[in-house]
């Protein structure tokens, strides 16, 4: 394809501008959601126009606005050719997010309070996965055309492209392992052995799979695992941690995972040979139990001491677990971070493999 050609550079710096705005959609679409279960933890009322509901419905607005400049140009033959696989997950995506909005309003009508695990949340969460995954997709193979050399505009993009992903795979994987889908009328909750084992291998793997990700799509270049582990920490505070008063004091605890992100960072940038790459990967997956907190306390206490973990009770049933349930689990975690980073160069590898067959080389 020849970008000198004005029409067709104009098509390409549309659909590339839909995809941005569909992973800032999802983005919002997923701090809302994360505010959402910090409200069903502090029993705040629960309605379908409740705050965070109209947070995470603006996303999807801006999600699907995005979607409209994906479909107005992926007709485009170039685009269509050189975009089929992610344009395909945006379009099962949107249809997804479509749909999950009417469908949560008639289970609110019919059922009241849902569980994190309800049809409607399920719908909404796999088309956040598949929207985010497409457009992340689509960034990645475009973004050395459309963004400048600068280092600031690349971790910006970055951000945008890979937080989406990595929020909403997590929200997908929490519904697998928390235990907040019982309700008067249903029991979706994910049996607690299997959610203990299925976050203890789910999680380590994500998070070496993502910081990965950033550092492998940015040339190995130093920062964007900084800035990328950094974001996702801070979301996550202010959208799990901050809204309840009695987790303000363990604040600098949780800001303390940046540090050990920001380490591997650099043992990374001294040196590209492999046994820093499985340090790194290994610590990446040694920081599931503390970049998931304070929902990871819920996760584990069902099959620890099995309290109540009531707001003011997070944060104390939390660090009395780490004895007890880290050493159990810090072997998994780093096997499943080594698994992370191994997945993550063998996508990179196929995704680089068709941008060389494509005619965009």
């Amino acid at each position: 394809m020849n970008y000198s050609q004005t029409d067709s550079a104009k098509n390409y710096r549309v659909f590339f501008l839909g995809n941005i705005l569909i992973s800032i959609g999802i983005l919002i679409v997923t701090t809302g959601g994360s505010w959402d279960i910090s409200n069903h933890l502090l029993n705040r009322p629960e309605t379908f126009f409740a705050p965070p509901h109209a947070v995470l419905y603006s996303g999807v607005m801006v999600a699907l606005f995005g979607a409209a400049l994906v479909m107005l140009k992926m007709s485009v033959k170039e685009i269509k050719s050189e975009n089929r696989f992610s344009i395909k997950l945006i379009l099962v995506g949107i249809v997804l997010l479509l749909g999950a909005g009417p469908f949560d309003f008639l289970w609110h009508s019919s059922f009241g309070l849902d569980g994190l695990l309800s049809p409607p949340h399920l719908a909404l969460i796999c088309g956040m996965v598949f929207s985010s995954i497409g457009s992340f997709i689509s960034i990645a193979k475009n973004s050395a055309v459309f963004v400048s050399r600068s280092y600031v505009s690349k971790n910006i993009l970055t951000v945008l492209s890979i937080i989406p992903v990595w929020l909403s795979v997590t929200g997908l994987f929490f519904s697998f392992s928390l235990p907040f889908s019982q309700t008067d009328y249903f029991d979706f909750n994910p049996d607690p052995v299997f959610g203990a084992i299925f976050a203890t291998i789910a999680f380590p793997f994500l998070i070496s799979l993502m910081l990965h990700m950033a550092y492998l799509v940015n040339d190995r270049k130093f920062g964007f695992i900084s800035t990328t582990g950094a974001t996702l920490v801070v979301i996550n505070m202010m959208t799990s941690i901050i809204p309840n008063p009695w987790l303000h004091p363990t604040v600098p605890f949780y800001l303390f995972t940046i540090i050990p992100i920001v380490l591997c960072d650099l043992v990374l940038m001294m040196t590209k040979n492999k046994m820093r790459t499985y340090l790194a990967a290994g610590v990446f997956g040694m920081l599931g139990y503390f970049v998931y907190y304070p929902l990871i306390t819920h996760v584990y206490n069902k099959i620890d001491t099995n309290q109540i973990v009531s707001a003011s009770m997070t944060s104390k049933i939390y660090f009395d677990m780490v004895l007890s349930v880290y050493p159990l689990i810090a072997v998994p975690c780093i096997v499943m971070g080594l698994v992370g980073a191994l997945v993550c160069h063998r996508m990179i590898n196929s995704i680089r493999r068709q941008e060389i067959s494509s005619p965009l080389s």
